[in-house]
């Protein structure tokens, strides 16, 4: 009888330690859950590398040519600027943008811009990167037009990396349409644009290479390319060149996983003159909020 006494309390008081330990161990769970321990963010040092994994705010850097200044929207915002408004909406966070834009850019321009140590500088501190290139190559060397240079006026030449230099990036306000209108007599020089093709496009691929590799971590989207001149191209030979240059562009962006191209053609084929400015050559304000909506679908806010 005894025995089976001695029994009951060694079982009763293994279940109470057992009962003590699991309690315990639920506390410090929720305890390294709530108050984490060891190294504090008031005593760390960050490496220069170092990013929280959440973040009270995002910043987008905003590089190419007139498409990402926003040139033909009456609201002076560009799909940068909604883009923006979109996040901030969706986040509930501060969105802010650093535009270095230039109108007129080509590749050649862009990619010299971004080697440089500012640049860097900026790519590197990016939430979001977002750009528009290639226009300007394919129009330069195959848009052909009596009496005329170029489909727009572009604004002054002034570096994107220089205005990084400087610390005052160009406001979000400061976009200027284009002042020329396009005339009738339109053709292209397929001639010249095969002849040149392949290195622009080496270009475009050097451009995603070196933009993702410099910032892992930032969600980078390059807006594709749509056809202006549709109505002057029957044929739609200049049709398939701007398609294999987005066929480009999604094979580059596919040996990164932070790299989106973001498609356009589509909007404009479906709706030609509706999306474009009045100097038929760049989107207007419905056009900008169509591709504002499609790059900020593609975004990841989580986290």
């Amino acid at each position: 009888m005894s025995n089976t006494r001695m029994l009951w309390r060694i079982a009763g008081t293994a279940g109470l330690l057992t009962t003590l330990l699991l309690i315990a161990g639920l506390v410090y769970g929720i305890k390294t859950v709530l108050v984490p321990q060891g190294e504090t963010l008031e005593s760390a040092v960050p490496s220069a590398s170092a990013a929280p994994e959440r973040r009270d705010k995002l910043q987008i850097l905003a590089l190419g040519d007139s498409l990402t200044r926003g040139v033909g929207d009456d609201d002076a915002e560009g799909y940068v600027g909604k883009v923006k408004k979109l996040l901030e909406n969706k986040t509930e966070k501060p969105v802010f943008v650093w535009n270095y834009a230039v109108s007129g850019a080509a590749t050649t321009e862009m990619l010299a811009d971004i080697a440089k140590p500012a640049a860097q500088d900026y790519i590197a501190q990016a939430d979001i990167i977002l750009f528009t290139i290639g226009g300007n190559d394919l129009n330069r060397v195959a848009t052909q037009i009596a009496g005329f240079t170029g489909a727009s006026t572009p604004a002054p030449a002034v570096s994107p990396a220089a205005g990084i230099a400087s610390g005052a990036p160009a406001s979000e306000g400061s976009a200027s349409p284009g002042t020329a209108a396009l005339p009738g007599d339109i053709s292209f020089d397929y001639a010249a644009l095969a002849k040149e093709f392949p290195s622009s496009i080496n270009r475009l691929e050097t451009i995603i290479d070196k933009l993702a590799t410099a910032n892992p971590k930032a969600q980078i989207v390059y807006v594709g390319l749509y056809h202006p001149f549709a109505e002057f191209d029957p044929e739609r030979q200049a049709a398939e060149w701007i398609g294999r240059w987005n066929n480009a562009a999604f094979v580059a962006s596919n040996r990164h996983s932070n790299v989106t191209v973001v498609p356009t053609y589509d909007l404009f084929q479906n709706f030609g003159q509706e999306l474009l400015y009045t100097d038929h050559f760049h989107p207007n304000t419905a056009a900008y909020e169509e591709i504002a909506a499609r790059v900020a679908q593609v975004i990841r806010t989580g986290g």
